[in-house]
């Protein structure tokens, strides 16, 4: 059996993952959620009341030892390096919740201290497994792409972060279709839309972050057609929670801690391309 913990209980995120693990036991007979905590404690016990999850914590060390890996679920990814170092200094294996944080610098630490300790790490947006996904990335892998829009919800104003709290979404999206080899971004902001335009070597692809637009999409222009799909992320949670439970019982990652930072990156550039009105370069973080 493996007991997972989870930090980060105001996130709506904790309590679907707790329900699929715990309450779904023909999907995940050899997982549980025993333990969980952060911040919000009301959020927490209501996880552990509906989940029934033997345990509530007050703060990560508490669940050390009685865990055998950690689901790190803070909305606001500036406590994901916090909440995951104890568990990732102590070898379990992690899934940290977009965004993997909130600073290239964080991302670094996080990544380089799971790579010393020799711990695999899975997350960020469950929105690069929805249903269309597996369909684009065909077309894209057939070639002729000539560019590509992406579009998907946005929160500017928020107390997790700002563009940081929702913009992981698109970023990982179009990093899973189209490669994680971005050059730059020209950003744009208008009072309820962010819109970057991102180079890639041989084509440019257009996202939309779009304030109050609750829908996912993306249109692939090939020489030979053109290509929509409205993503269906009925789904997603239980994808999700599929390759967390891989990854436990493989210990096999399926993202290098790399492309796993690079989200990060993407957006740390974007913001700063429609805060100064200059293209920013992306530049890859290393370990």
């Amino acid at each position: 059996m493996y007991k997972i913990g989870i930090m980060g209980s105001e996130n709506s995120h904790a309590m679907a993952f707790a329900e699929i693990f715990n309450l779904s036991k023909d999907l995940y007979p050899d997982i549980e959620v025993v333990a969980i905590g952060g911040l919000d404690q009301k959020a927490s016990r209501k996880v552990q009341e509906k989940c029934h999850v033997a345990m509530l914590a007050e703060n990560a060390e508490d669940m050390l030892g009685k865990v055998d890996a950690v689901m790190v679920t803070a909305r606001d990814g500036k406590y994901h390096l916090e909440y995951a170092r104890p568990f990732i200094e102590a070898g379990l294996p992690a899934f940290i919740d977009k965004p993997f944080t909130r600073s290239r610098e964080e991302a670094q630490k996080l990544a380089r201290l799971a790579q010393q300790h020799h711990v695999p790490l899975v997350g960020g947006s469950s929105v690069k497994y929805a249903d269309g996904i597996a369909d684009l990335s065909e077309a894209v892998q057939k070639g002729s792409v000539i560019g590509a829009d992406v579009a998907a919800p946005v929160s500017l104003t928020n107390e997790y972060g700002g563009f940081f709290f929702y913009a992981s979404h698109l970023a990982e999206v179009t990093m899973t279709l189209f490669g994680y080899d971005l050059r730059s971004v020209a950003a744009y902001q208008t009072d309820k839309t962010v819109t970057a335009i991102l180079r890639y070597d041989e084509y440019d692809v257009t996202n939309h972050f779009n304030e109050g637009c609750y829908h996912y999409s993306a249109t692939i222009y090939q020489k030979e057609q053109t290509l929509f799909k409205e993503l269906d992320i009925s789904r997603i949670y239980e994808k999700e929670c599929d390759n967390f439970a891989h990854m436990l019982r493989t210990g096999k990652m399926d993202q290098t801690y790399e492309e796993l930072m690079m989200p990060v990156c993407y957006i740390e550039a974007v913001e700063k391309a429609y805060q100064t009105g200059v293209e920013q370069k992306i530049i890859p973080l290393t370990l």
